[in-house]
């Protein structure tokens, strides 16, 4: 296996897209922690959690020969997962759709105008819970969740301790979690929107 000093680097990545399993065992070592957390914290469940992220590695490895393609691995390493949530979130309230439903009814998925309407009325909803957050939390959350940056690169970014960034991001979370229930909206779902929707 490469000796790499960064989990984005080419050796490293060709490494795996080469078929070497050693070193994809180091990437699974190395990124199960952060984005095992992540799916637990929209989960709830460490089964499902465990599961859903399984199965994002399981994608990975499926499709390693076009990881050299990939301008930034972890930026598009962390889109895999966030739609991985994604999907196992709209199973499960699709599930729950359904046992609300009586006999012979069916869950009507919605039209691409209303899909459409919806994604545009959510992405207003975020813009404007972000201009309600100060400075530093509006920059450490887009550094998150838009640059897919780790804690540790946004604390040298910004010049902040890691557990800053962390309260930072925590806080910016709140806020918007807090103003989107003013608005009459589904937590769960326009959370969803929040944190996993934002993509390069």
């Amino acid at each position: 296996m490469p000796d790499i000093s960064s989990y984005n680097g080419k050796e490293f990545l060709n490494a795996i897209a080469g078929g070497d399993e050693l070193a994809y065992a180091q990437l699974y070592r190395h990124y199960w922690n952060e984005v095992y957390s992540l799916a637990l914290s929209f989960l709830k469940s460490p089964a499902l959690a465990e599961d859903t992220i399984q199965e994002v590695f399981v994608k990975l490895w499926l499709k390693k020969e076009n990881i050299p393609e990939w301008k930034d691995f972890r930026a598009y390493f962390m889109t895999m997962v966030r739609h991985e949530i994604i999907n196992t979130m709209r199973q499960g309230r699709r599930q729950m759709l359904i046992r609300d439903l009586g006999p012979g009814e069916d869950v009507a998925a919605p039209s691409p105008q209303e899909a459409l309407l919806q994604h545009k009325e959510a992405a207003g909803l975020i813009q404007t819970a972000l201009n309600g957050l100060s400075a530093k939390q509006r920059e450490a959350f887009l550094l998150s969740r838009t640059n897919g940056l780790s804690h540790d690169q946004i604390a040298a970014h910004m010049q902040l301790s890691k557990k800053t960034v962390a309260n930072l991001i925590t806080l910016a979370l709140n806020h918007i979690r807090d103003f989107l229930n003013q608005q009459g909206y589904l937590t769960e779902l326009l959370l969803v929107a929040v944190c996993l929707f934002f993509e390069k």
